[in-house]
């Protein structure tokens, strides 16, 4: 390939092969930085080069198919031209006639979905997983159709292998080595669980920790950071707690108390009818009617969801454009905004760029916002914006010295993105499952990044949050016991 590999990325490709020729499948499980993509495209093409021909089939996020057409064409232009397996069904159609004599064919879970009965009947050499813990669900679909492919050779790629609990991973591992992890009950009555989510508690026996580790050396291969990578900088981690607001506060003890509804529909009435005083919209002529529109649109069945956004903001529940100032009440409105408002403002003084992630898009059009008030030239990805529009965004962000804040959903941005031009993250709200939250991270700590790495962490005081927190510890313990 077209790069000098890094000494541990040299180890990681030296022990794919050792896997190939034994007959072995398994899971490159590298922390998210440490070019997982790279030793795969030599790993082909050592295969390649020694007569052991296509077609090898990745299958990944949608939002990196195109970095890996990229990544081939830099590293490994040999194993040019790759078929990009996506588009329309006739665009398919004409494409599956050239599938079985490509070298590398890339392609998403959802063409997976789609076509797996024509994709199904291909003989492929290889089957590869990018962020393999996508298939962690033993009953989901993805990995139902992956599991009926013509291939002996499987391989998964994911920094995250045990996400949550041992039934995943056991998933992880029936998906490769069905003969070796046949059964899930079996795989949990080596250990002593009581059942598939529980979790290992803080005194774990170091026997059985130690024969877990035992079991799994040979399939998986785990390599972090700060052991291998000299030259990525330190990153420090900060919470941030925000106090919650009036408005806050008593959205949230309505939905704990049960009557946000009646709160909600007192509040945009009043807010209705000074919008309507004011002469904002002479087109509501009915302002019941106009409420009861508004509050039909409203889901508050999931509490903990309900108490989740009254920790980010009261607007989440009624729309900002009723407020006689918009962007100022977004500010003075959200304990958090208000931090964030400081926090980024004192960030940029100081020359810093900035991705801030949340969880939900909503969260992002408040944010955008305010940055718009602010002056701030922002970009944004979320799970609405095509392919091509993400990679418009990047491209900005990283060449452009005026757009120095990204927005982006947790989920659509925390996966396969090079965002080494920013040196901080901020996490406005974070996810129960703590690796969610580590994948946004890693789009700026990773190999590339010149800069220390901030990263703070907001939360509300006294709140679920605390809960979500605490539950993110545990989990990440489990990993660090399990896997590291």
């Amino acid at each position: 390939v077209n790069a000098e590999l890094r000494p541990y990325q040299s180890e990681g490709v030296d022990w794919l092969v050792s896997l190939y020729e034994n007959g072995l499948n398994g899971i490159l499980a590298d922390e998210m930085g440490l070019g997982k993509t790279l030793q795969t495209i030599a790993f082909i093409a050592y295969l390649i080069e020694q007569g052991v021909s296509g077609p090898y089939l990745v299958v990944c996020p949608l939002s990196v198919v195109e970095n890996w057409i990229s990544e081939i064409q830099k590293f490994a232009p040999d194993l040019v031209p790759v078929v990009k397996y996506h588009g329309v069904k006739t665009t398919r159609t004409k494409l599956l006639r050239k599938l079985r004599t490509a070298n590398i064919v890339i392609t998403s879970y959802e063409m997976i979905i789609k076509d797996a009965p024509q994709l199904r009947r291909i003989p492929w050499r290889f089957v590869i997983v990018d962020e393999g813990h996508r298939i962690k669900n033993l009953n989901c679909k993805l990995i139902q159709d992956l599991k009926s492919f013509d291939t002996a050779n499987r391989l998964l790629l994911t920094g995250t292998p045990l996400q949550n609990n041992l039934a995943e991973l056991w998933s992880l591992l029936n998906f490769l080595l069905p003969d070796i992890f046949p059964d899930l009950a079996l795989f949990q009555s080596w250990f002593d669980f009581s059942g598939p989510d529980s979790s290992i508690a803080v005194d774990a026996s170091s026997d059985l920790i130690q024969s877990l580790h035992s079991i799994l050396k040979p399939f998986v291969l785990r390599r972090v950071k700060s052991a291998v990578e000299r030259d990525v900088p330190a990153k420090r981690e900060y919470v941030l707690y925000a106090p919650l607001t009036d408005q806050q506060r008593n959205l949230y003890n309505a939905i704990l108390d049960g009557n946000i509804r009646d709160v909600l529909k007192a509040k945009l009435e009043q807010m209705v009818t000074e919008y309507v005083d004011d002469g904002k919209d002479s087109s509501i002529t009915d302002i019941n009617a106009t409420v009861k529109a508004e509050m039909a649109t409203k889901r508050l069945q999931n509490r903990v969801m309900q108490l989740r956004l009254a920790c980010n903001s009261p607007h989440l529940f009624i729309s900002p454009w009723l407020e006689k100032d918009p962007a100022g009440a977004i500010l003075n409105q959200s304990g958090k905004i208000q931090v964030l408002d400081s926090l980024v403002m004192k960030l940029l003084a100081d020359n810093h760029k900035v991705l801030i992630f949340s969880q939900f898009s909503k969260m992002l059009d408040l944010i955008e916002i305010w940055s718009d008030y602010k002056g701030l030239e922002t970009c944004r990805i979320d799970g609405s914006v095509s392919q091509e529009d993400r990679v418009a965004a990047i491209n900005t962000f990283n060449e452009s010295d005026e757009h120095k804040v990204f927005l982006l959903s947790t989920r659509a941005g925390g996966l396969g993105l090079n965002l080494v031009a920013a040196d901080t993250v901020i996490l406005l709200d974070s996810d129960w499952n703590p690796q969610v939250d580590k994948q946004a991270i890693d789009r700026v700590h990773r190999i590339g990044q010149t800069k220390p790495v901030l990263v703070f962490r907001l939360a509300t005081v006294g709140t679920v949050e605390h809960l979500i927190l605490d539950k993110a510890n545990a989990k990440f313990y489990l990993e660090k016991l399990v896997i590291q």
